[in-house]
């Protein structure tokens, strides 16, 4: 049934899309979704299959673990290769899109008994209603992993680490249900940073009783620690959390933690602790793109039973750009203001209601801003960024400043030209073009604007 609703969304059917079917029956749904939508089949005049995929991390998983599998079903079909290899392969890849209904209806009739243990997580921070882009593809399919077989991958630990309201709590309480749900880890403990501490010394303080505080862990199949960074100082909280971890990664058991910045960046944590931390794996989630905030929009959306025009959804997505929290409360505003006051949602409105979000927002990001941030990654001053020399030490952050002021701000290309000196808008959209070409070249220049855009998204 499934694959039958499948194959009739796909306007032509291709030998891979043939497979793809097959292989959705054998791995089901989350699998699926995670770890194969997003692959393509070339096969050339040779006899040499290469299955393509967004990157590295995917191509070495899907071979160590779907390279039968996906030969099997090859043959199975008639299609005849000599080698199979598995290629990260850089492309416009679509984003997954949010589980379709078949899919949820195929999950809801594997619902096991454990799913009335859930208490400890939110309903609605589920694998079901994650969307899933580039910013997150690689956390998502490690967190996937990790829940399908706790303790028996190589991502243990897994750390998963980014900035404020982009994701991090809905992987791991996602994790943790789908655990609960199809059975594959029977204790589960789910805790922020703050609730570990308070119980350890709520222990030590009160009942005066470490032992049993440590026992609490002793038969927990899945421990999940959220934003460990708050355990930065707290010296006793960090040997009773390592004298748990130790003792939990030694048994095999999985131990999931977030961040909001990479483990060895947290101040005041002991080194054997981040150690420990860089034997499992380390991964990010970066701020969502365009096409990710659209979808994520149409998701939160279709959940709430709103219907929000194209043109919403986009004014929303391109104005609301650093995390998910502040597109969920602008959809949040839109949807109340349209219940109190039993106005429609069209643009207008949008823009009235978000207005104060995106003023703010472009009060931070000011052009100035980003004239200084970059004179400081190129050790120059703002004003040397405005000076009229051709020197390559100062044309080069200038055209990165000119690139970044056109990308992150709503102004016209003759009012940034007016902020470097009075160049004027041609030079603007030729520098924004050149950093654009150079940045495909140029792993270094790729790297530093990477890392600016970081910061500025940190503020936006």
């Amino acid at each position: 049934m499934l694959a039958n609703n499948l194959s009739q969304s796909l306007a032509t059917i291709s030998p891979w899309q043939s497979c793809l079917q097959k292989i959705l029956e054998k791995v089901g749904p989350h699998s699926y979704e995670t770890w194969f939508r997003t692959t393509d089949l070339l096969l050339d005049n040779d006899g040499r299959a290469q299955i393509q995929v967004p990157n590295q991390f995917f191509a070495d998983f899907i071979e160590e673990h779907f390279t039968t599998l996906i030969h099997e079903t090859l043959c199975s079909a008639g299609i005849s290769f000599k080698t199979l290899k598995f290629v990260p392969v850089q492309k416009d890849w679509k984003i997954v899109q949010p589980i379709t209904e078949e899919i949820t209806e195929a999950r809801a009739k594997a619902i096991s008994p454990a799913a009335e243990k859930r208490g400890q997580f939110h309903p609605n921070y589920t694998y079901t209603t994650f969307v899933v882009g580039e910013s997150n593809r690689m956390a998502h399919a490690a967190s996937l992993a990790v829940a399908e077989a706790p303790g028996k991958t190589s991502f243990n630990p897994l750390v998963i680490y980014g900035g404020t309201g982009l994701g991090k709590t809905h992987i791991l309480q996602a994790i943790g249900q789908f655990a609960q749900t199809e059975g594959t880890a029977d204790h589960v403990i789910y805790l922020t940073s703050e609730e570990f501490t308070n119980q350890y010394i709520n222990y030590v303080v009160h009942k005066k009783d470490s032992t049993s505080f440590y026992k609490k862990f002793r038969t927990v199949d899945l421990l999940l620690i959220d934003d460990i960074q708050f355990f930065s100082g707290k010296v006793g909280t960090q040997k009773e959390f390592f004298r748990i971890f130790n003792r939990l990664l030694l048994e095999n058991k999985q131990i999931v933690l977030s961040s909001d910045r990479q483990p060895e960046k947290i101040p005041d944590m002991m080194e054997h602790i981040i150690n420990r931390f860089m034997g499992g794996l380390i991964t990010d989630i970066q701020p969502p793109n365009l096409e990710t905030r659209m979808a994520i929009l149409r998701k939160k959306a279709e959940i709430d039973g709103l219907a929000l025009p194209d043109e919403v959804v986009q004014f929303i997505a391109n104005n609301i750009t650093s995390n998910v929290r502040e597109l969920e409360g602008s959809l949040i505003k839109l949807i109340a203001s349209s219940s109190f006051t039993g106005r429609d949602i069209t643009l207008e409105v949008a823009q009235e209601l978000c207005g104060d979000v995106i003023s703010r927002k472009e009060e931070r990001i000011s052009l100035k801003y980003l004239q200084q941030i970059t004179a400081d990654a190129f050790n120059l001053s703002p004003n040397q960024l405005s000076a009229h020399t051709r020197r390559r030490d100062v044309t080069l952050p200038r055209s990165v400043a000119m690139y970044l002021c056109k990308k992150w701000t709503k102004q016209s290309l003759r009012s940034i030209g007016l902020e470097f000196g009075g160049r004027d808008y041609s030079t603007v959209l030729h520098s924004f073009r050149k950093i654009e070409t150079e940045m495909t070249e140029n792993k270094e220049l790729r790297r530093k604007v990477e890392s600016l855009e970081k910061l500025i998204a940190s503020i936006a």
